[in-house]
């Protein structure tokens, strides 16, 4: 018979040292699986984490990222009402929309008044608007200025040199603003009437006044006021609108005229009234 033959055993050769290292060396997804998390987890840590920095305004992110986005599309999201924007945040009013600087506060003096007015159309034992009451005649719809001393009461004085006020009149049903003339006649009389009638020792003087479109057709005049030796000269801007056909919105910022002298602070009061904008 034939006889088997065995064939000789042939040894495999060791693998290169490179290639041996790059065997032994665990792969990212083996260290994570070690440390008991994994790529998903790590995904949803950072995104949880960037979410909370971004709600939290985490070392001013979120207003950085705001800020550095177009200004229509900022107001389009409401982000800006939360979160100040390029030093600025925003106030929605009734019927009307504006910026104001992020350090300004609003005046409690105002919302003390309103709230006693709104409790006394509640009571009809208390006098009624018009009678000498407290609170009676034109209160702002909102008045905000740079923070300041306040009064006894806590309260923030009322009547301060540099401020902003938004003030609401209702009108006929169907007015238009067309129908205080031009812009020059509107604040002409404006001046006369409201801001330096006769015999109030204040002498006004108009600088500007034309028409704008932000949101419907708008009235701004700047102009000054001589209170002579009751107070410093003011300077301010005002803006009108009609909301409605009933609604006579009036926004104005003021300031005392020697401060509309330092560019950067007037820059910041007509950025105030240059971002009214009804709604």
């Amino acid at each position: 018979p034939a006889s088997s033959e065995t064939l000789p055993s042939q040894e495999i050769p060791p693998l290169p040292p490179h290639i041996q290292t790059q065997q032994q060396q665990p792969s990212p997804t083996d260290l994570m699986r070690a440390m008991g998390t994994s790529p998903r987890r790590i995904f949803l840590s950072v995104t949880t984490s960037t979410s909370i920095a971004l709600a939290a305004n985490f070392l001013g992110v979120t207003s950085n990222l705001l800020g550095s986005m177009p200004s229509e599309v900022v107001e389009s999201t409401g982000l800006d009402t939360y979160y100040p924007v390029n030093g600025f945040k925003r106030f929605n009013g009734s019927g009307y929309t504006l910026t104001i600087p992020t350090e300004w506060v609003a005046d409690t003096a105002v919302e003390l008044a309103k709230a006693t007015r709104r409790a006394g159309a509640l009571d009809y034992g208390m006098k009624r608007p018009g009678s000498g009451a407290p609170g009676a005649g034109v209160l702002p719809d909102a008045a905000f200025g740079p923070p300041g001393k306040k009064d006894a009461r806590g309260l923030t004085p009322q009547g301060a040199d540099t401020n902003l006020s938004i003030v609401i009149s209702q009108l006929r049903k169907g007015f238009s603003i067309f129908q205080l003339g031009p812009p020059k006649d509107a604040a002409e009389f404006l001046i006369r009437v409201s801001l330096a009638p006769e015999g109030s020792g204040r002498v006004g003087t108009l600088l500007t006044a034309l028409e704008v479109r932000r949101g419907g057709p708008l009235y701004q005049f700047e102009y000054e006021v001589d209170r002579g030796q009751r107070g410093v000269p003011l300077r301010a801007i005002s803006v009108i609108g009609v909301v409605d056909g009933e609604n006579l919105i009036t926004g104005t910022v003021v300031a005392p005229k020697a401060d509309w002298t330092d560019e950067r602070y007037a820059a910041k009061l007509r950025k105030i009234i240059e971002s009214f904008r009804l709604k």
